[in-house]
């Protein structure tokens, strides 16, 4: 959802719901500003170099956030390039920085085996620089796609655990949402770990009932060596531990947190759903549970 692009301001990694063509830019104090992308819509990777891409309907770009977001297009080459050292990956496109390329390629639908309503949420570049992972959404597998190959393999979640959001690859461990639980997928031995219910039930006042909530995007803080957790229904950020994915304290925002950004000092940046209310925290805000 958010991208850091320096030490003092994000971006919205892709188009959020009635947003005009261009990106959205907040301050570290939730100012923002818009910058004109060429009448194209926010579609935004990090390399792990700190890259910024832009994927398009016609190709991929380096983007230069600290030059107005000016653009430079990619060459495109052939998938089975052996040339090619893929760093990124979109839906549709793996790409090489430090040539300067990208490929296009298509996903095995029809091998996904996830119902007709719904479909998948991420592909995440996996450590061998080949292959995805593949998140989909109220579905209880993780896809492993070599575009090259055509091959599809399916890691099943445990009994009940349909879908997987919010993902990110850390060594050879897919982290990721499961609604209102937070859990690993081994990639290389398909273990499966996964918390409690991280969201208590809450009252719905417009159904008039006890209605489930999810939680929202994880990311690792380096400052405190665990995960932050936000929780939009609680109007907290869970401090969870990556051992035992359990909570071990959290910092009360108020609001509807879904994702936070941490800067270098350790403050916070926090987006509310539905996207459109930001506020600050700090880690040292931090409470034990």
């Amino acid at each position: 959802m958010l991208l850091r692009i320096d030490n003092d301001r994000v971006i919205f990694s892709g188009r959020t719901y009635r947003d005009p063509p261009g990106v959205r830019v907040l301050d570290r104090h939730g100012r923002e500003m818009r910058f004109d992308l060429g009448g194209r819509f926010a579609n935004f990777r990090q390399a792990p170099d700190g890259a910024l891409l832009l994927r398009h309907d016609t190709g991929v770009a380096f983007v230069d956030p600290g030059s107005q977001f000016t653009m430079r297009e990619l060459n495109e080459t052939e998938l089975a390039d052996d040339e090619a050292s893929w760093s990124v990956s979109f839906f549709d496109a793996l790409v090489d920085t430090q040539r300067g390329c990208f490929a296009r390629f298509e996903l095995d639908d029809a091998a996904l085996f996830h119902d007709p309503e719904t479909g998948p949420t991420d592909a995440l570049l996996m450590p061998d620089r080949r292959s995805l992972a593949i998140t989909i959404h109220k579905t209880s597998h993780v896809a492993i796609f070599d575009p090259v190959a055509r091959t599809t393999e399916l890691l099943p979640l445990a009994a009940g655990r349909g879908g997987a959001s919010n993902a990110v690859v850390v060594g050879h461990d897919l982290w990721f949402i499961c609604y209102d639980r937070f859990c690993c997928l081994n990639l290389r031995t398909g273990a499966f770990r996964t918390s409690e219910v991280l969201q208590p039930q809450f009252y719905d006042a417009e159904h008039r009932l006890n209605s489930s909530g999810f939680i929202g995007v994880p990311r690792f803080s380096k400052s405190l060596s665990n995960w932050l957790l936000p929780r939009p229904y609680s109007g907290d950020i869970l401090i969870m531990s990556g051992e035992s994915l359990t909570p071990v304290s959290r910092i009360a925002t108020g609001g509807r947190p879904y994702d936070a950004v941490e800067f270098d000092d350790g403050s916070l940046l926090v987006l509310d759903h539905p996207f459109d209310v930001v506020r600050s925290a700090h880690v040292r805000d931090a409470v034990s549970i």
